[in-house]
């Protein structure tokens, strides 16, 4: 009986070796033949005869013309998250099924969220900054007043992607203000994971104390959080971006944090990561930067790769996979 071929179609070195370390390559040996690409191999030469390629950060997209090389082709993992520049439709249309680590990024990225959500509640980035660059103590009457506690505060998701699910999961141990927007669920089924719909976008900016933004960064969500938004915010609230810096006019972010009413936690930004040396988010007082590290980054890698040998196996035994990408939900996923 033919051994399956797996490709590892990622270059090993640098984030390719964290994923796949020495032991989850063993466990995919256990599986079948594993051939891990050199970076310099043709494509097509590489993952000639296939049944499973394996995908992350940088790999080259896959199109139809692998089929020609490997018609036996009906699986691709993508050890990363969104799979729109690696997996053309087509594939997925001849019926080869596509998995990614978006569930595990996720989650990743809601711990951090949660965290972001913890500290800015009691703005303690802020009383840091205001500490350290007078010699005060708590004669900040501003942020004195704003500083609250999560279960008295309302939190507000924005969208119930992976990471909004988990996020909403984690604040409801919390607290049960949870406002959520995403026109795509139902009210009841947000109300299954412990939040509430609403059902206007700016509702989350009037009654907020934090919004964290977890919307996946599509052709229609690019600029969704605009002016209006950060305008309507209340005095005192924190903004979370842990999504992506084209979901939000930025300008109109930078130009409402100068009043100096509202704060902001940012992992990305726009239009460049990293923002230029003489962006107003490296001097405002009220923001807090952290360099695009909300999801996985050096002991969590590991993670991606434990999740693509189980995933795999999950394939070869014909059970449900756990983060399948459908065609038919494609336009609304990151």
């Amino acid at each position: 009986m033919k051994k399956v071929k797996i490709c590892l179609l990622l270059t090993y070195e640098g984030v390719g070796g964290k994923i796949f370390d020495k032991d989850v390559i063993e466990e995919l040996k256990k599986i079948g033949d594993v051939f891990i690409w050199d970076g310099k191999t043709p494509v097509p030469v590489f993952c000639k005869d296939a049944d499973i390629i394996v995908t992350s950060w940088g790999s080259p997209k896959l199109d139809v013309s692998i089929l020609k090389v490997a018609p036996s082709l009906k699986f691709i993992f993508h050890a990363a998250g969104t799979i729109k520049t690696v997996v053309d439709p087509e594939l997925m249309k001849k019926g080869v099924r596509v998995s990614s680590a978006s569930n595990i990024l996720g989650r990743n990225v809601a711990i951090t969220t949660f965290g972001l959500v913890l500290i800015g509640v009691k703005k303690i980035p802020w009383w840091n900054e205001y500490i350290k660059s007078t010699g005060n103590w708590r004669e900040n009457n501003f942020l004195l007043t704003y500083t609250n506690e999560i279960g008295t505060s309302t939190v507000g998701v924005i969208s119930m992607s992976n990471v909004g699910k988990n996020l909403v999961l984690l604040l409801k141990n919390v607290t049960d203000n949870i406002l959520v927007y995403d026109p795509f669920w139902t009210s009841g089924d947000i109300e299954k994971f412990g939040g509430i719909k609403v059902e206007i976008l700016y509702e989350i900016a009037e009654r907020c104390d934090v919004i964290a933004l977890c919307t996946p960064f599509l052709k229609t969500t690019e600029g969704m959080i605009d002016r209006k938004f950060f305008q309507n915010m209340k005095n005192g609230a924190v903004f979370i971006n842990t999504a992506r810096g084209k979901i939000i006019d930025e300008a109109a972010l930078i130009e409402e944090l100068k009043k100096e009413r509202i704060f902001a936690c940012l992992d990305v930004t726009d239009p460049e990561e990293p923002p230029p040396p003489d962006s107003p988010l490296r001097k405002l007082k009220n923001v807090l930067l952290s360099p695009h590290i909300a999801g996985i980054v050096n002991s969590g890698m590991k993670d991606i790769g434990v999740f693509c040998v189980d995933e795999i196996k999950r394939f070869i035994k014909k059970e449900v996979l756990v983060n399948e990408i459908l065609l038919e939900k494609l336009d609304i996923t990151a």
